[in-house]
């Protein structure tokens, strides 16, 4: 009689779960809570994904959880990196945007330089962003999606952050 698919499943998460769990911590250097949320995440995707994986052969199965776990743990770390240097970034920027207007005249004006000296397309994106509007307004605009206009100006911030910080150590 073959096992049905549930049942290679749970096959599969008793032999790999703990190995796996610990790959997470000890390997890849997450901690424990963040472990398990994204070892929840590698076991819905197989899930998922198992009608396309269950013909797999064992060392397949297990090199294809351990690279999923891999890639979650990586996609957790970019994007934990990207919102609080994005975060971070953004808040000090709109400190610095409204801060008293004949006290900082010359900041605003080094601030403005740099927008200059940024690409055409971040200025665009990064002005935009300023006036309030959201990436999908300007993403309608420009005929971009949301996540690369995101990508933009993160990394428009980013070279702000840098070329402000030579100049002016107060805004950051």
């Amino acid at each position: 009689m073959e096992e049905t698919n549930e049942e290679r499943f749970t096959r599969y998460f008793c032999q790999y779960n703990d190995d796996l769990f610990l790959y997470l911590v000890r390997d890849l250097s997450v901690d424990k809570d963040t472990a398990i949320d994204l070892l929840s995440d590698v076991w819905v995707v197989f899930w998922e994904k198992f009608h396309t994986v269950r013909n797999l052969q064992e060392k397949q199965i297990r090199k294809w959880l351990w690279k999923a776990a891999y890639n979650k743990v990586r996609n957790y770390k970019r994007r934990k990196c990207y919102y609080s240097e994005v975060l971070y970034t953004t808040e000090k920027l709109d400190e610095f945007q409204a801060s008293e207007p004949e006290t900082d005249n010359e900041q605003k004006e080094i601030l403005e330089e740099c927008i200059r000296l940024l690409r055409p397309l971040e200025q665009e994106v990064v002005n935009t962003r300023r006036t309030g509007k959201s990436y999908k307004d300007i993403s309608q605009r420009m005929n971009k999606s949301v996540a690369s206009l995101e990508c933009i100006y993160c990394r428009a911030v980013k070279k702000l952050k840098l070329m402000i910080g030579d100049k002016l150590t107060s805004f950051w």
